[in-house]
């Protein structure tokens, strides 16, 4: 028994911003976890978030895949436990907790993020993500899967979010074209 999170988006943003946003630790940070994260092959990194019950608060990683603009894949390890999951989706309810109490397990899964250019008839840039979070395998981690597929839906709005402050933040006012003579 396995089940695994695959979830499309097309993004009105050019894959370079996509990009940066998945790889640049700060980035990474704002719409992800905490990290140490740094985009090269076997390079082992963590996410870090509040310790939970059964929970050190660590998801250790290492970059197993990695085609720069295009396609990046990494281990994702840790205990899993369905309070994690419940907080990891921002989830608070007390039949949630209910059932997400007693769930612990080892989460040994793996995470991609694969980025396809795409243009409009107008010739504008977007780009098609397609996140993928494989390995959920057995009863319990079929479970935190149907959880943390809840919260990757929440987390890929705020990389949504992030990028569109990021393409505000960079426009560059009009003016009139005037120019004045001194």
């Amino acid at each position: 028994m396995e089940h695994n999170i695959k979830i499309e988006r097309l993004l009105p943003y050019s894959h370079e911003q996509v990009w940066q946003a998945i790889t640049d630790q700060k980035i990474l940070s704002s719409w992800f976890m905490p990290n140490d994260f740094v985009p090269k092959l076997h390079q082992e990194f963590q996410f870090q978030m509040k310790p939970q019950r059964g929970w050190d608060g660590l998801t250790h990683c290492e970059v197993i895949e990695l085609e720069p603009g295009k396609r990046i894949a990494f281990t994702y390890r840790g205990e899993a436990t369905g309070e994690k999951a419940l907080a990891c989706a921002n989830v608070h309810s007390r039949s949630a907790d209910k059932v997400g109490k007693n769930i612990f397990t080892q989460l040994d899964t793996v995470l991609s993020f694969t980025l396809t250019p795409e243009y409009t008839c107008g010739g504008v840039e977007q780009t098609q993500l397609v996140m993928e979070h494989t390995g959920f395998k057995g009863l319990k981690l079929m479970v935190i899967s149907l959880i943390m597929g809840y919260g990757w839906r929440k987390v890929l709005k705020r990389l949504s979010m992030v990028l569109e402050a990021q393409t505000k933040d960079a426009a560059v006012p009009v003016t009139s074209g005037l120019v004045q003579e001194q």
